[in-house]
């Protein structure tokens, strides 16, 4: 058998092997692995590269079966785009897109096997299997739907992205853009000069790639416009603070806020004590509040969210897991609470930070959190004499939790007597030699 090597399907097997690479990127990648709305677009990711694949099959085999089936790759693809994006936007899957995605596909399904959908065409001077009629028009539309949702996905997240993720939101943009309108507008010339769907094709992996590249880099990208987490405070049962910790500037004090979960409790003491969550619509967002036996914990968000329910349910019993001793002892200093940062890390790590909303803000943290980070120069100063690398990992440590610049600490100190200790054991074994 002789086989169909082409432009066509070189480029084709390029662009099918970019987008299941990337697929298979979401799946490995430990920050991507747990995200509902990424499992979505993986499905979406593979269909588009499954596309690709038996595209390039048909071609090489001249084989209007597999150029069929390779067409309706556009329904599922399409389908688990709408429904990822949308959660992605607002946390849930419907959407006039998915419903023209549904209908446009049940249609496309059945034209898909009448006469006349697929023929043979010389594209280039080379022999190649093509949709043609009704089959190519509605394939086309799923594809201008797929690139135009893509770019408004990424042109919101990048308009919304806090100020500390603007570069990897533009990152993200910028591969929507090559995956959307640039991919389109050379798609329209393809019906000018059959040759331009040797770029489209090209454009389409590349900026899939980068899109993946985006998100596996920075998981947060996923969760900056369905809501916005606002602050989460944990008391004890009789009301005092014990942690506190914003994602985005709050104008109620530590003690107004503990006030008011006082007051909620009193009057939602049977509701709570049922065991489950209660959430109160506030003016401009919503507190989820759980009250476990020996703590109450509060979280603001800008709208309701199972998602974020469940984060507070694992979270505060992971947080009397945790601080068991604390609490049975009844400890009220929020400094022996500060390891509650690494359950923030566990479950709440996706979740972008709006507390820096411009480079001309004079500090990046609250000045609690820059109080503390001096009292740590000295010791970065030891650890770090170059005065350029003393900067930058200062700077890095401005930006991360309280709790997880002391745990880094406390783990140098560990280190740093182990080491002495193994080099005094040296010296004194040169010691006995001589």
């Amino acid at each position: 058998m002789v086989l169909n090597w082409t432009p066509e399907v070189i480029v084709e097997i390029f662009t099918s092997a970019i987008i299941l690479l990337a697929t298979l990127l979401m799946y490995i990648t430990p920050k991507t692995k747990n995200i509902k709305s990424l499992s979505y677009i993986r499905f979406g990711l593979f269909f588009m590269g499954m596309l690709f694949t038996l595209d390039l099959l048909a071609n090489l085999f001249l084989n209007t079966l597999l150029s069929r089936i390779s067409g309706l790759m556009l329904f599922p693809s399409a389908v688990f785009f709408a429904i990822g994006i949308n959660y992605t936007i607002k946390e849930t899957s419907n959407s006039p897109f998915l419903l023209i995605a549904v209908g446009l596909g049940v249609l496309y399904c059945f034209i898909a096997f009448q006469p006349g959908a697929v023929g043979f065409e010389f594209v280039g001077g080379h022999l190649s299997v093509n949709w043609i009629g009704l089959y190519e028009l509605i394939g086309s539309i799923f594809i201008f739907f797929v690139g135009s949702a893509s770019f408004y996905w990424g042109l919101k997240t990048w308009m919304n992205a806090p100020f500390l993720m603007k570069r990897e939101a533009l990152i993200f943009f910028i591969g929507t853009v090559i995956n959307g309108p640039l991919t389109l507008i050379i798609y329209l010339f393809y019906y000018w000069n059959p040759i331009f769907i040797l770029f489209a094709y090209a454009t389409t992996g590349l900026g899939n790639l980068i899109i993946c590249l985006g998100i596996s880099k920075e998981p947060k990208l996923l969760y900056i416009l369905p809501f916005t987490v606002n602050r989460l405070v944990v008391r004890d049962r009789e009301g005092n603070l014990l942690f506190d910790h914003d994602w985005s500037r709050s104008n109620l004090s530590e003690s107004i806020f503990a006030a008011f979960l006082n007051t909620v409790q009193l009057m939602s003491e049977e509701v709570i004590n049922m065991g489950g969550l209660l959430d109160i619509k506030l003016e401009e967002g919503i507190l989820t509040v759980y009250e476990s036996e020996l703590i109450s914990v509060g979280l603001i968000a800008s709208k309701y969210s199972k998602l974020l329910r469940e984060c507070v349910l694992q979270f505060t019993q992971d947080f009397e897991h945790k601080f068991e001793r604390e609490l049975e002892k009844g400890l009220k200093n929020i400094t022996q609470y500060e390891g509650a940062f690494e359950l923030i890390e566990k479950y709440f790590s996706n979740f972008p930070s709006h507390v820096i909303s411009s480079r001309n803000q004079p500090l990046l943290l609250s000045s609690k959190y820059m109080k503390r980070v001096g009292e740590f120069d000295n010791n970065l100063r030891e650890i770090f004499p170059d005065e350029k690398d003393y900067e930058n990992i200062r700077n890095e440590i401005q930006k991360s939790p309280i709790g997880l610049v002391s745990n880094f600490f406390s783990l140098y100190d560990e280190l740093k007597d182990e080491i002495d200790k193994i080099e005094d054991k040296k010296v004194d074994q040169l010691d006995l030699k001589d």
